[in-house]
């Protein structure tokens, strides 16, 4: 037998684009032409150490061979010289990651966690990385750059978002896989959320009321937080400056606080001269202070509770004639528990989210004195969710819940000042697997005082051809109950020339679709591609009428006229199209892209539908430069899309534009990472399209350290 001896093996495996450090990593020795020897994980740094027995003597190999293997990246085999471990030196093993791992667990499609390879509909899923490439500092700013998500102009202000074409207020925002309130005007303005804060958002387009109720007739986002990390404690520091006055500045902490008690609390504060969703940088400002706490408590193996808040503060600017104040406080807290006894899953929660919001004008820079007061938004839901395995093989499962739910409106706005409306809805959820098969049907009963009883179906189904080739399918129908302001709304705006009034309508009925969907996935080492299509058909649509229009007597002026707006069930129409996403992963260089085609109609007229168009390109490529420099380029191409329509049925198009943002990032020692860019270098700048503003540049640095201790 040829005799053996210790070697220590050293090394650090780190990411091949970010050369970020992968904790958790599998290092592996191979042996006699197989990977079975021992192995170890690597720690927070990315590093570990190995000490095994190899052959030693004349005849023994000159080097040693280790498998390296984690979660998302491509598997990696490393031939390390016997001189190398002789002078104990550190190798550097560095992964390329997957397009899309099919691993990676996601929650918003089955409200439980689940690979992304078992969900039964199609998620885009946008990940901490994806977030830093942006270089943005908002939400909006980020999801406008994902395919077949159209970027929606607020009113007055803010930045929403379309979802195959139908639009915001059909949208339903998700903060941890709860509802947030804080629409104005029907649009949760996305640039209040930092981006500093989101660990991930998962995507779901196409109707989700079964699982998530009114509001989700357009899709789904779900912003996931950053959670607390076991182990040693580490520190995140950031800061931003660029051209239109910009200036973030972030600051994280997290780490374990005691052997079951873990926590992280994040803090910043940005400020841009210009107000989101708003053309004009005249006289703009928006300043937001936020912070963000999680804390999770393992009580147990089978028991976490945790807890989270956040609160945001913004004061925005800007000037259409006048100046236009928004004073605005966003307040979130949730309280929950995941408890696992045996296959089971149950998760109780309770969760508050509160809106106020102060829109003010002046014919001065500073807001007025005010005795209204501002309109709070509240809503107070809570949740118990429940999922298990069913059948000796654990391929079936069986989800289900029930929601209780309070949402309330005061406002000097709203006729009565205040308004509120109690809801109960359980749902159900099953997955039936039979052999490569998944069949998941889903109904969900939504009762409300105010609305009575309705019934929302859905099935999807899931066939994997291969492990790399999938195929799904879903039928489902959606809905949406009109809001508070819509039913309620009284507001005048008697400006001299552009004088009207909106009055709410308390006959409105639900809005209501249907949709049909299919997607072909393909995930390898190398590759990813997907390709979507869907059908949309709704009714009921509310839209605003003109009601009235009267001139005082006397007047000689056609500008003096007053008209009177309110709302009503008046339309119906499709949208459907296709979305194409792809992924290739060259060594340290990544390219991913997409198209997305719409097409859009109101059935009753035969017209396109205003803001929408009908080809979209987004092409990226992350690649490092000498100099230990990393780069990323993004292109944007938008078709050109209806945008206006006048009396006499006339539309007015928007001319199709391109957009390239550039970002540059040098990482330093002791944690320290420089960066910089250009947003919309061209400074493609279309009137009147929201979510374009003129060319950005800013230049930032980030510290983040790790203290050294136990792992996870």
């Amino acid at each position: 037998m040829q005799a053996q001896e210790p070697v220590a093996l050293r090394g650090r495996v780190v990411d091949a684009v970010t050369r970020a450090p992968l904790e958790g990593a599998m290092v592996q020795l191979a042996t006699t032409g197989r990977d079975d020897g021992p192995a170890v994980r690597t720690d927070a740094h990315g590093v570990w150490r190995l000490v095994a027995r190899v052959p030693s003597g004349s005849g023994a190999p000159e080097a040693v061979r280790v498998f390296v293997r984690f979660l998302g990246y491509v598997p990696r085999t490393v031939t390390i010289d016997r001189l190398v471990l002789a002078r104990g030196s550190e190798t550097e093993i560095a992964l390329s990651a997957v397009p899309l791992s099919l691993e990676q667990v996601v929650v918003t499609a089955s409200r439980r966690p689940q690979r992304l390879a078992d969900s039964p509909v199609p998620i885009e899923l946008v990940s901490r990385a994806d977030i830093e490439r942006t270089g943005a500092s908002d939400l909006a700013s980020v999801l406008g750059e994902q395919i077949g998500v159209i970027p929606t102009a607020g009113h007055p202000s803010g930045s929403g978002v379309m979802l195959q074409g139908l639009a915001g207020e059909r949208v339903l925002v998700l903060l941890d896989g709860r509802p947030l309130s804080g629409r104005n005007s029907n649009t949760f303005d996305l640039s209040r959320i930092p981006a500093s804060i989101v660990e991930r958002v998962e995507v779901i387009k196409g109707p989700q009321s079964t699982l998530y109720g009114s509001d989700a007739m357009g899709g789904v986002i779900n912003i996931i937080t950053r959670k607390p990390e076991r182990g040693a404690p580490s520190f995140e520091l950031g800061a931003m400056a660029g051209s239109q006055g910009r200036r973030d500045y972030t600051a994280q902490v997290e780490g374990q606080l005691a052997n079951s008690l873990s926590a992280v609390a994040n803090a910043g504060y940005r400020s841009v001269l210009l107000a989101p969703g708003v053309e004009s940088s005249r006289g703009a400002y928006a300043r937001r202070w936020d912070g963000l706490g999680t804390l999770h408590w393992q009580a147990d193996n089978n028991l976490l509770v945790e807890a989270s808040g956040m609160v945001v503060d913004e004061e925005q600017r800007w000037n259409e004639g006048l100046y236009y104040f928004g004073s605005n406080r966003q307040l979130d807290g949730r309280l929950g528990a995941v408890w696992t006894p045996g296959s089971m899953r149950i998760t109780p929660s309770l969760h508050m989210s509160e809106y106020r919001h102060l829109r003010q004008r002046s014919t001065l820079a500073s807001a007025p004195p005010t005795d209204s007061g501002p309109e709070i938004q509240r809503l107070i839901d809570g949740e118990i969710l429940f999922s298990s395995a069913v059948g000796a093989s654990g391929q079936h499962a069986l989800d289900g819940g029930v929601q209780v739910r309070r949402d309330e409106i005061r406002s000097f706005e709203v006729r009565g000042r205040q308004r509120v409306t109690h809801s109960v809805e359980p749902y159900i959820q099953g997955t039936l697997g039979i052999g490569p098969v998944d069949i998941v049907p889903g109904l969900r009963l939504s009762w409300s005082e105010q609305w009575g009883t309705h019934w929302t179906p859905r099935v999807a189904t899931l066939y994997r051809a291969t492990p790399q080739l999938s195929f799904r399918a879903s039928f489902g129908q959606g809905f949406r109950t009109p809001d508070f302001k819509e039913m309620y709304l009284s507001w005048a705006n008697p400006i001299p020339g552009s004088s009207y009034a909106v009055h709410g309508n308390p006959d409105l009925e639900p809005e209501r679709s249907r949709n049909l969907a299919a997607s072909v996935e393909w995930s390898g080492e190398r590759v990813y591609g997907r390709v979507q299509g869907f059908d949309n058909r709704f009714r009921n649509f509310i839209e605003s009428q003109l009601i009235g229009d009267s001139i005082p007597p006397g007047s000689t002026s056609g500008t003096d006229h007053f008209a009177i707006y309110s709302y009503d069930n008046v339309d119906r129409g499709r949208t459907r199209g296709v979305d194409l996403d792809a992924g290739l992963s060259l060594g340290q260089m990544r390219v991913d892209g997409g198209y997305s085609y719409l097409d859009t109609e109101w059935l009753t007229t035969g017209e396109p539908l205003l803001g929408r168009p009908t080809h979209f390109v987004r092409l990226g490529v992350t690649t490092p430069l000498p100099f230990g420099i990393r780069a990323s380029a993004t292109g944007l191409y938008t078709g050109s899309a209806p945008v206006a329509r006048d009396d006499a049925g006339r539309t007015t198009y928007q001319d199709a534009f391109t957009r390239l943002d550039l970002r540059l990032t040098r990482a330093l020692a002791f944690g320290v990472e420089l960066m910089a860019g250009a947003d919309n270098l061209f400074d493609a700048h279309p009137t009147g399209w929201p979510g374009v503003a003129q060319r950005h540049l800013y230049m930032g640095v980030r510290w983040r350290v790790q203290e050294t201790g136990s792992g996870r």
